[in-house]
């Protein structure tokens, strides 16, 4: 089964907020043997909301729509969808009864605007939504089923989990995400090393994604049960670990500060640092770490050549010679 997810909102389209829901909803599907072949960013625009519903439903059996459901008259994702449904919208009265009590439960008066959040096209279903007040909506679009859901991400998680899961068909297969993290190698030489590990008509698929000083191998396997495509995934692990060896240094969530971190503690060793260029960026590092108290006792920022001289007993003759950015110093 295929599927394309379509975030909505100027926001996103703009750059001034990442979608985060987009990626979470591909892993989800991926659990269930759904294919997402496709994220679409689409801005707060009627015309162009409809657009990209009606193309995604001509291409995918499964449409899934987060954002612009809200109160504002930004929020036109309900109207877009309407008009590729080539429906009207209208006040669904159950939808306006749970937000009602919504906004009563918590003593607050309903703006008269709440009402449009209740508005529904004529043909299609509300989901619940028990977190907040924009119902979610079903309908279909020839063969093609389109949730829409909260751009809230706690509101669309609960309403995917409750809502929508339930209604998505059994599939015959599964498939299994992985990512093994390296450093110390540019991605051209990873690439060099795996070889045919990473041939496009492969199962698993290899692939790498650079970012942040380190070079990440993603593998994506497809099998008929959840089991199967985990035994295919571990497989290539092993097969990635073995050809890049010692710069292998973690796996999924796994930082390069939360495994020195481990390393530490399993030696029973503690750790100090003095940075003059990085500015602190290592002492960071370390301590974004869950739990670094245990093992990281502290910093010095000697940025100027004086300070390095009093709080570090550089040598003076070291920094005349050689200057403060040499091994030497």
């Amino acid at each position: 089964m295929k599927a394309i997810i379509i975030a909505i909102g100027n926001e996103l389209t703009s750059g001034q907020t990442i979608d985060s829901n987009s990626g979470y909803l591909s892993v989800r599907l991926g659990e269930r043997g759904i294919a997402a072949e496709e994220h679409l960013t689409v801005a707060d625009d009627r015309q162009q909301i409809a657009a990209a519903i009606v193309r995604a439903a001509s291409s995918a059996e499964l449409v899934l729509v987060t954002g612009g459901i809200g109160p504002t008259a930004d929020d036109q994702t309900r109207f877009g969808l309407a008009d590729a449904m080539g429906s009207e919208l209208q006040e669904n009265e159950k939808c306006l009864q749970e937000m009602e009590k919504f906004f009563a439960a918590r003593q607050i008066q309903m703006h008269p605007s709440n009402r449009v959040q209740a508005m529904i096209p004529i043909g299609a279903e509300p989901l619940d939504n028990l977190l907040g007040t924009a119902a979610g909506i079903f309908a279909r679009i020839g063969q093609a089923d389109i949730f829409v859901m909260p751009g809230v991400p706690a509101e669309m998680r609960e309403m995917f989990a409750s809502q929508v899961t339930p209604r998505l068909p059994s599939s015959d297969s599964a498939i299994c995400y992985r990512i093994v993290h390296t450093f110390g190698a540019g991605e051209s030489n990873i690439g060099a090393e795996l070889g045919e590990l990473m041939d496009r008509s492969r199962n698993p698929l290899v692939g790498t994604t650079a970012a942040s000083g380190h070079v990440s191998v993603r593998i994506t396997a497809c099998g008929k049960t959840a089991d199967q495509a985990e035994k295919l995934a571990n497989q290539t692990v092993q097969q990635i670990s073995d050809r890049l060896g010692e710069i292998v240094f973690g796996e999924g969530e796994q930082t390069l500060a939360t495994v020195v971190g481990g390393l530490l503690l399993g030696k029973g060793q503690t750790l100090a640092t003095a940075e003059s260029c990085t500015g602190g960026m290592i002492s960071a590092m370390l301590t974004d770490a869950p739990g670094a108290s245990d093992y990281y006792l502290g910093g010095a920022v000697t940025y100027a050549n004086s300070i390095k001289r009093e709080m570090l007993g550089v040598d003076v003759d070291l920094l005349e010679k050689f200057g403060a950015v040499s091994e030497q110093v």
